[in-house]
């Protein structure tokens, strides 16, 4: 939970730095590349690693990121490597990204089958979803083989299930309240 706050209040931060500046997809992309270096282990550890000098760390972060990202991303990752949290950085691009999202006013989505949907299916639970919520919807998609079949879409607090396992348990209630 504590890293799960820490993380929102660098992407809010960030966030708000951004939209002064209006550099919000400068920032998108420069904390995308600091999370994608952040995931190499040896990196990380490295950041991580509270026995490392700080002047090392930043020699390593300058001759790394510092022809990759602006000089305010090059001060975030230092900082988070002063403090030992550079593992942190993935967190802080999705934290980030909600906030753009909410920005902008795109919903996120999630969508649960039991198989993989086609670029089709994709593009057509979408639109459902975004004329159902009335915004612009940035989806993802997992399969989940124990609904069995049909779909449950998730846009923020809505849950709609059109599972077959649903189905079935309601059936199942039905039969049994009848019966």
């Amino acid at each position: 939970m504590a890293v799960r706050a820490s993380a929102r209040r660098h992407a809010q931060a960030v966030f708000q730095i951004a939209l002064e500046r209006d550099e919000l997809e400068g920032w998108l992309q420069d904390l995308t590349v600091l999370a994608q270096t952040v995931d190499n282990w040896d990196f990380a550890g490295l950041l991580n690693a509270p026995r490392v000098p700080m002047r090392d760390k930043q020699r390593v972060i300058n001759n790394t990121l510092g022809e990759a990202v602006g000089p305010l991303a090059v001060n975030l990752i230092s900082l988070l490597a002063s403090r030992n949290i550079a593992d942190l950085m993935p967190d802080i691009v999705d934290q980030y990204q909600r906030l753009l999202d909410g920005h902008r006013e795109i919903e996120r989505a999630e969508i649960v089958s039991a198989v993989p949907l086609d670029d089709d299916q994709r593009q057509k639970a979408e639109t459902l979803l975004r004329q159902l919520v009335g915004k612009g919807i940035r989806l993802t998609s997992r399969v989940d083989s124990g609904i069995l079949g049909g779909l449950v879409a998730r846009v923020g607090d809505r849950v709609i299930d059109g599972s077959t396992v649903t189905r079935l348990r309601e059936m199942r209630k039905d039969l049994i309240e009848q019966g």
